[in-house]
């Protein structure tokens, strides 16, 4: 974390040129001329007076602007990370007071939106690489070969930026990134050897001071105090404490399954007072169609009616199909339940039959670990949780799209015997004109079109299928924005062991990380990529004079401070 830290303070220090913060100097400068390494940077002397050209890592005013802009209008979903908006001084264009999380957050997710568009590739690349490469290492599940990878590629990432920044940008943080990869081969996964649970219970500790004369004591008196209430803690039944309380984001738990419809039992909670509403005959119409479609049950009676004579041998539209297969699905249902009685059937006569025209609005939900809010209630928020992705299949030989949008409704249908289902609306952007809906650049980075919206007739998408994404700001195309996936808090992905393979258990614990890791995928570069002619000065921005002054060293003698300390004494 603390690598993180002081790597990412370098490298904004450098990019915005903040005083005392940059690595790029007049002493930069002259050390370089003084090594007789890239002529261009070097500054000219005309009297006292030193002249320099901008290097092509340095942001220029309109730039940062829009660095800090885009800082300054983020918007990340609950519990993501602290609000960095504070941190941005958009007057000045400076970035001061940034904890060790919010250096991890912005290295790591934030920092290759942020400067997209505004550098040239031969500095936007080894900073993504470098970005990418703590994304990679501080994943909750490591593959062993993710980590190989990044191990091989860390040394050319850190050679490309040696040709680019100065030799005073790398101190030693900036080289401990070598070591890290074999470091978590060797230690494992990095959240149990990082120092913010030790930082936290650091901070717990000097809370208890309450005599800052007698801070061990005040210290001892409190954990005594605090560990005599844990152990209490331990008898009160039913009670809620910081040991057996639920996670933020507790979507309520798997229920007891009866042998039921699955479709029924998807864990959430809802959030806020409901509404109750009616929709339409089209809307329910689409909504019941797409919870038919989307139920494993229901394929079967799908594939039976494609089937059938008499609609094969017909040429219906769409809605023509779905219509009569509507109909069909409660007939042939209904037939069912006279010779089988079982929970399924009962369930399956529930949804034939629809659900009620009536149905609860929300504001908010959870699920899969996410929290969701509409998009009318995020406008008054400085948090974003109304983004919305859906992983959409078109076939075996079709690669799948990847569905982008907001959420604008959340809403729960009521079947017969009590069941229910909760449905997303969502507003969802064109994703199939890959020119003015979605690009895909080369690094994998997502942009959306926010004017470009798709016209469907399935605006609902299941609750249990939706992950969250967050939208920013686009540097690189005016009026586009970001999407940015997010992982879900306190989830991890826990190995599956066949039974038959216990003989060999060791072997299978080996293998684990490489069959679950959730690191990205990570695509290595050499330094062929950054061959040719690389700029490092910016012809478009006014050269920087500076006076030649010596630093001034401010050091008490050892006789005033010997003095100093007998007089606190006396």
């Amino acid at each position: 974390m603390h690598i993180e830290k002081n790597i990412c303070d370098n490298i904004l220090g450098t990019l915005m040129n903040m005083k005392g913060k940059t690595k790029d100097n007049l002493q930069t400068r002259l050390d370089l001329q003084a090594m007789n390494i890239r002529p261009e940077p070097h500054p000219t002397k005309e009297g006292d007076t030193y002249t320099y050209r901008v290097a092509s890592y340095v942001l220029s005013d309109e730039e940062k602007h829009k660095f800090c802009l885009f800082l300054k209008q983020l918007k990340v979903p609950d519990g993501y990370s602290s609000n960095i908006s504070h941190s941005v001084n958009l007057k000045d264009h400076k970035i001061s007071g940034l904890k060790s999380h919010d250096c991890h957050v912005i290295l790591q997710n934030l920092l290759p939106l942020a400067i997209r568009g505004l550098l040239p590739k031969a500095v936007y690349e080894p900073l993504f690489e470098l970005s990418l490469f703590f994304n990679t290492l501080c994943a909750k599940v490591l593959k062993v070969d993710d980590l190989e990878k990044i191990q091989a590629q860390i040394p050319i990432t850190l050679c490309k930026l040696e040709k680019i920044f100065p030799p005073s940008f790398f101190d030693i943080m900036v080289h401990l990134p070598i070591h890290l990869a074999l470091e978590a081969l060797n230690g494992g996964p990095v959240q149990y050897r990082w120092m913010y649970f030790v930082e936290r219970t650091m901070f717990v500790l000097k809370s208890l001071i309450r005599n800052s004369t007698r801070p061990e004591g005040s210290i001892a008196e409190g954990y005594i105090a605090t560990e005599c209430m844990t152990f209490c803690s331990r008898y009160l039944k039913g009670m809620k404490t910081k040991f057996n309380r639920s996670e933020r984001n507790f979507d309520g738990g798997m229920n007891e399954f009866n042998g039921g419809l699955k479709i029924f039992n998807h864990p959430g909670r809802t959030l806020g007072a409901g509404r109750q509403c009616h929709l339409d005959p089209n809307e329910l119409e689409q909504a019941h169609l797409y919870v038919l479609k989307n139920c494993d049950a229901v394929q079967s009676f799908l594939e039976e009616y494609s089937q059938t004579e008499a609609i094969s041998s017909q040429t219906l539209s769409d809605k023509e199909w779905d219509s009569q297969f509507i109909e069909w699905f409660k007939t042939r249902v209904s037939q069912m339940h006279k010779s089988d009685q079982s929970e399924e059937i009962k369930d399956l006569i529930a949804l034939s039959r629809g659900p009620t025209p009536y149905v609860t609005s929300y504001k908010g939900y959870i699920c899969n670990g996410y929290r969701f809010h509409i998009e009318e209630h995020d406008k008054g928020l400085r948090t974003q949780n109304s983004g919305v992705i859906v992983v959409g299949e078109n076939g075996i030989d079709v690669e799948s799209i990847d569905y982008y949008g907001v959420l604008v409704e959340v809403l729960e249908l009521q079947y017969l015997r009590g069941k229910r289902v909760v449905l997303f609306r969502c507003k969802w952007w064109d994703v199939y004109d890959r020119q003015r809906g979605v690009k895909i650049d080369e690094y994998g980075i997502v942009s959306v079109n926010f004017h470009r919206i798709l016209k469907t007739n399935e605006p609902f998408v299941l609750a249990s299928q939706v992950s969250q994404v967050f939208y920013a700001i686009d540097n690189n195309n005016k009026g586009w924005h970001v999407a940015r996936k997010v992982q879900p808090r306190d989830t991890y992905s826990m190995p599956l062991e066949m039974e038959d393979d216990v003989e060999n258990l060791d072997h299978l614990n080996a293998a684990v990380q490489d069959a679950l890791s959730s690191s990205p995928n990570f695509v290595p570069t050499t330094m062929s990529s950054t061959e040719g002619e690389i700029s490092l000065v910016r012809c478009d921005m006014e050269q920087i004079s500076t006076s030649e002054s010596a630093p001034k060293q401010t050091k008490k003698r050892k006789k005033d401070i010997f003095s100093a300390g007998q007089n606190e004494f006396k």
